[in-house]
């Protein structure tokens, strides 16, 4: 059976202006939900759920070349989601009509989108079952290697670096509380599986993948690496046209 090949929407998306929001700023949110679908160009955007009770949880954190902003393709629901600036941040956007219009010049960018949105189900639907079925320290081990697969960057010894996060944050998207963060890096940091310091969280992925196996955890779809997914186009291969825009 061979594979479905995988559609790269940045491929169909056309140009637009560049918006800029400063580290920290709303770009959307409950009270002025998403009207268009933004692309990274860069820096780094998180997605924020807000349940019933108040409590939030970061659903995913959003590197450059990547998007957000899909619930606006679904037309006006109740919404409960919200994106905020991680960094000083670089984005395009399109609103509903015209991502419409570009599919139907362009109907590999439907495919392409759809599959965006399962690739992000599929991950969901891990992040679910890990807060359904493992222990916090477990679940703290599981998002520090999601985040390094997601965000890192290789280093010489084999580590990932991400840039920095504070254990708030990662607290949010764990869905526990910064004081059990704070408590779980520090154990992780005297087993030598990740180093951090203000600017930046070291992760030693295949170590901590190994601590997981020997625990008997199986490491989920959307945590096994973006080299095993083919997806979107680095800063330097985007349309020269995009590239331009945001020097």
């Amino acid at each position: 059976m061979t594979s479905l090949r995988y559609e790269d929407p940045l491929i169909s998306l056309p140009h637009k202006p560049v918006q800029e929001y400063a580290k920290n700023r709303i770009i959307y949110d409950v009270q002025h939900p998403a009207a268009d679908l933004y692309l990274v160009l860069l820096g780094r955007v998180k997605i924020v759920t807000t349940a019933n009770d108040g409590g939030q949880t970061v659903g995913r954190i959003v590197r450059s070349e990547g998007l957000f902003g899909e619930s606006s393709l679904i037309g006006p629901v109740n919404r409960i989601e919200s994106a905020i600036a991680l960094d000083n941040v670089t984005l395009m956007s399109w609103s509903r009509n015209e991502i419409e219009q570009q599919v139907e010049r362009a109907p590999r960018l439907g495919i392409a989108l759809a599959q965006h949105l399962v690739r992000q189900c599929l991950e969901l639907q891990d992040r679910i079952e890990s807060m359904a079925v493992h222990k916090t320290p477990e679940r703290v081990m599981l998002a520090l290697l999601q985040l390094a697969t997601d965000l890192g960057a290789p280093m010489p010894d084999g580590s990932l670096r991400v840039a920095s996060l504070t254990h708030h944050t990662i607290a949010e998207f764990v869905g526990t509380s910064r004081e059990i963060v704070t408590v779980q890096m520090n154990r992780l940091r005297r087993m030598g599986l990740v180093r951090y310091s203000r600017t930046h969280i070291d992760v030693h992925a295949q170590a901590l993948r190994e601590n997981l196996r020997q625990q008997g955890i199986s490491v989920p779809h959307g945590a096994k690496g973006a080299a095993q997914i083919v997806g979107g186009l680095p800063i330097a291969q985007f349309p020269s046209k995009m590239v331009s825009s945001i020097r």
